[in-house]
């Protein structure tokens, strides 16, 4: 664009050696079949002329050129030339313009030989779990481990094959925009988008290209079933088509298809009172840690930030490590040849979501410890690969272990955090029996809220009436033997231990025939 000046979108200014021409209000996006502009000409004898008019329109065009000829008496060669090159020139800015469209362009992350090595050392290294925690909490995550290390795998897999998606759930104000933040403020450039809200209907007009093996951060998902539906489609079949009636420009109606296809990982934060894990939606579901504890970390953080009391130059060498370290991850694929051998105990709700949650997980743990093991080839395809090693097991067994735990459990979050936090109340109070009145005189909490709470804990038998009035002093509850998810939790506990016993004796067994393990052929799920 040799003549071409771009101040802003509004204002253009054309300038050859006949004429200046400055397009006001800049050139309309949205009729491609049109380009309407408001020109004002210049001459540098004879003065300013002022139009507007579609320079695609010969008509129109050809006026003007025959009105500038008549009134400055100028060559009709020249003007010609001049609204030629324009015409030109403002249409390879619009289809610039067009093609990147909505999208905020950085410069690529690039990693130099010296950042490549300490990366590849540190993935190497056998303490790498401990010291990605370590830098965790140095970029300002704090006492939030499990849950910031299945985020941080989750956001590491963007560009594996099946990426990992994971919804965060707690109440306002706990901090999962926060949390949000900082793992993005660790991702390399171009490699996430972030989003504070998304509409439904804005997931089936993205561009492909935008979401394709890449990280999509929603600050405040909807609970709502237009918004979780395209998501959860999205993540189980890697594409969404849409068909909607559209008007052309004579009015007549039309079919219309729109189609998104990409792989994602979708980290997402929503308010942990909606029961997620009844729609069995195919995200893994991690709650924050709201206790009195984790508050009293939180503040202390708070204080000496405001203190400055933080190395915010530590902190900014962290995340750029952590992006080397992702950025250092190549796209192998994962066999996992125990994946028969893994069995979901029966207490453990939507069992075929669940099971399909825990082996992906486990590929992404493998594809995150990749430079742990020898890479082993494909004699027929030429295709690389890394075999799941039993501690990739065992490790997603231990992650996602209070994850199957809530997956099994009947009652929704918040109420089984409000049953745990009753039984210790009137455990301390050495009685079984309570009142409305006396939850609140020790609990600051919404007296709605406390009554959704009773009446799920009634719904399911957890606490029983026993006396009292409705319209007086309130009902008297007494709580019951029944909630107690100890033998729950023991099963399940059990089942997984069971399950990785097995594989480990097959990991011995396979290791002591041949000397070093392998696979002789690819699980026919892989092929």
């Amino acid at each position: 664009m040799k003549n071409l000046i771009i101040h802003n979108a509004n204002y253009i200014v054309y300038k050859d050696a006949f004429l200046t021409i400055d397009v006001l209000a800049g050139v309309d996006l949205s009729q491609v079949e049109r380009m309407v502009c408001t020109l004002r000409i210049t001459h540098a004898k004879q003065g300013i002329f002022r139009t507007t008019l579609d320079l695609y329109n010969d008509t129109q065009t050809d006026k003007l050129i025959r009105t500038l000829c008549d009134k400055w008496e100028v060559k009709l060669l020249d003007v010609s030339k001049t609204l030629y090159h324009l015409t030109l020139q403002l249409e390879d800015y619009r289809l610039e313009q067009l093609q990147f469209k909505g999208i905020h362009r950085k410069p690529k992350f690039e990693l130099s030989i010296e950042d490549k090595k300490a990366a590849l050392k540190l993935l190497k290294s056998k303490n790498l779990l401990k010291q990605l925690i370590q830098k965790l909490n140095t970029t300002g995550i704090i006492g939030e481990d499990e849950n910031a290390t299945i985020l941080f795998l989750a956001l590491a897999s963007h560009k594996y094959r099946t990426p990992f998606s994971v919804l965060c759930l707690a109440k306002s104000g706990i901090g999962k925009s926060y949390m949000l933040q900082k793992l993005a403020d660790c991702m390399p450039y171009g490699s996430y988008s972030f989003h504070t809200q998304i509409s439904a209907n804005a997931l089936y007009y993205f561009n492909s290209h935008d979401i394709r093996n890449k990280a999509l951060l929603i600050e405040d998902l909807e609970w709502t079933t237009q918004m979780l539906t395209p998501l959860a489609t999205l993540q189980s079949q890697g594409r969404l088509v849409k068909t909607r009636a559209t008007k052309d420009k004579d009015g007549m109606l039309h079919s219309t298809t729109f189609e998104v296809n990409g792989n994602l990982c979708l980290l997402a934060c929503a308010y942990s009172d909606k029961n997620y894990e009844s729609l069995s939606l195919p995200f893994l579901m991690v709650h924050l840690n709201h206790s009195h504890a984790q508050d009293l970390a939180i503040m202390n953080y708070q204080r000496r930030a405001s203190a400055g009391l933080l190395n915010t130059e530590e902190i900014q060498e962290t995340q750029y490590q952590l992006k080397c370290l992702i950025t250092s991850l190549e796209n192998v694929t994962v066999i996992n040849p125990f994946a028969t051998l893994i069995e979901l105990p029966k207490d453990v709700a939507h069992p075929r979501k669940s099971l399909l949650l825990l082996l992906n997980f486990i590929e992404v743990i493998t594809y995150f410890f990749q430079h742990q093991q020898c890479k082993q080839v494909d004699k027929e395809t030429g295709e690389e690969f890394v075999i799941t090693h039993p501690n990739d097991i065992a490790l997603a067994f231990k992650l996602l272990k209070n994850s199957l735990f809530r997956r099994a459990d009947e009652l929704s979050t918040t109420a089984r955090g409000f049953y745990k936090w009753l039984t210790e109340f009137l455990a301390e109070a050495k009685t079984t029996q309570f009142t409305a009145l006396d939850i609140r005189k020790a609990k600051a909490i919404h007296p709605r809220t406390l009554n959704r709470y009773l009446q799920e804990l009634k719904l399911y038998s957890y606490v029983k009436v026993v006396g009292g009035n409705k319209h007086r002093e309130g009902f008297r509850y007494k709580i019951t033997e029944f909630g107690n998810q100890t033998d729950v939790q023991n099963k399940i506990e059990k089942g997984l231990q069971e399950t990785l016993k097995k594989i480990q004796e097959q990991y011995k067994k396979e290791k002591d025939s041949r000397g070093t393990w392998s696979v002789s052929q690819k699980p026919m799920s892989n092929l």
